[in-house]
């Protein structure tokens, strides 16, 4: 007698995605008008600053992945404002000087240009100065890792998408993080980074449906990882980047990544936008007026624009990421022996996993799998290490690339005992 089939899962609700969505946008529109004429600049910490030209172009990528929804009119109404306001922005002459100066960078200059030209909002003198700098000697004159490489051939596709440009994506996928497995326990943040974004210009935020270089199950493999990582460290801008992989390649959402945009939406919910970082910055604290909210924005729009892509995202038909989270159930045994091997820190993502379910929480074990191996290798515990291998092996959990790294890491360990 066959098993009955799977209920498909219950998806999150949509009219709270799209609240999140128009969220983004209100954001976007008082981003734009504190940071449009000079951007941020921060005197004691330089690394912090920036001009307007990012928050132009980071408010034209959530236009770009938002059009995807304009089937819903608070989507649309939100992408028309908003298009019309960065087109009166970025379109300036301070902007057209540096196409016009700098042909190595033209086209990520004109990022806001081409996709708002996407939108139907086209400019012909902006048209003509990009054109004349993309046909200088010089344009291919900038070196670029990987990811660049692959963002570089993604913004020409918005300006010339005639085809001719796969061969080269394939060529630049196969030299990126897509094709190499990441450092996973003590990779940089850059390395995650490099991840995330070459998923979103590979596949074009998910429009285009390229070949990945490696078998999509490995990619999301280590993808998982990140989102433990990720959560761990309460890096929730880099949480919201890694959840896009499973919308931008058409995969199902994992339980982990289910678990992932709960935490993130519950967030949000508590703080009223999707922080950067925990706690408040103590500079923060020493503002007052202007000066605080410039701060405020500063630090914090980025984040709130990557929740509103991936809320985005999932209005797109079938990629709304579950309401409820389901999975191979693990004994109460075993998630209250990985869950105690994590440092108890009170932590969003510890918050959001005490109001699961007892059915939920134990549908969660490769997950906190994850977490405590990255917790306690971080902590230079190998012998929990080893311990937790041998729970994974015993539980048939021990398929993933972290567990394989984890387990590199314990021989590397050994080696270097033994040499010294």
């Amino acid at each position: 007698m066959g098993h009955a089939p799977l209920s498909p899962p219950v998806a999150w609700p949509r009219d709270d995605l799209v609240r999140r969505v128009c969220l983004a946008f209100d954001i976007a529109k008082r981003a734009l008008a504190v940071l449009a004429q000079d951007g941020y600049r921060d005197e004691q910490e330089p690394d912090g600053s920036f001009g307007p030209d990012k928050p132009f172009a980071e408010t034209a990528m959530l236009l770009h992945v938002a059009a995807a929804a304009r089937d819903e009119p608070a989507v649309d109404a939100g992408v028309a404002e908003l298009g019309a306001l960065l087109a009166r922005l970025a379109r300036s002459h301070r902007t057209a000087c540096a196409i016009a100066l700098h042909p190595t960078i033209c086209f990520q200059l004109a990022m806001p240009h081409l996709l708002l030209r996407r939108l139907g909002l086209r400019d012909e003198r902006f048209d003509r100065l990009l054109a004349l700098s993309a046909a200088s000697p010089a344009a291919e004159g900038r070196e670029v890792v990987p990811h660049r490489a692959l963002e570089r051939l993604w913004l020409r596709s918005m300006w010339r998408d005639d085809g001719a440009l796969d061969a080269a994506f394939d060529v630049a996928a196969s030299l990126s993080v897509l094709n190499h497995p990441l450092d996973l326990m003590w990779g940089a943040r850059d390395d995650a980074y490099a991840h995330t974004h070459a998923l979103m210009y590979a596949t074009d935020f998910g429009y285009a449906s390229r070949t990945l270089p490696r078998p999509r199950a490995q990619v999301l493999a280590e993808s998982s990882a990140l989102l433990a990582r990720s959560l761990l460290v309460e890096d929730y801008d880099l949480t919201a980047e890694v959840l896009m992989a499973w919308p931008l390649t058409g995969a199902s959402w994992s339980p982990a990544a289910a678990f992932g945009f709960r935490t993130l939406a519950e967030l949000e919910d508590t703080v009223g936008f999707l922080p950067a970082k925990h706690g408040t910055p103590e500079k923060f604290l020493t503002l007052t007026g202007h000066e605080r909210t410039k701060y405020a924005l500063a630090a914090a729009y980025h984040t709130a624009f990557v929740m509103g892509m991936l809320c985005a995202l999932g209005l797109r038909p079938e990629h709304a990421p579950p309401a409820t989270i389901d999975g191979r159930p693990a004994s109460d045994a075993l998630i209250d022996e990985l869950s105690d091997s994590i440092a108890e820190v009170e932590t969003p993502w510890r918050q959001t996993f005490r109001r699961l379910a007892r059915e939920e929480r134990c549908a969660l074990a490769p997950f906190l799998l994850d977490l405590a191996l990255l917790d306690r290798g971080r902590r230079h515990d190998y012998a929990a290490v080893a311990r937790l291998l041998g729970l994974a092996v015993q539980h048939d959990l021990a398929d993933t690339p972290l567990c394989a790294q984890a387990a590199e890491l314990l021989g590397r360990v050994a080696a270097c005992a033994e040499a010294w």
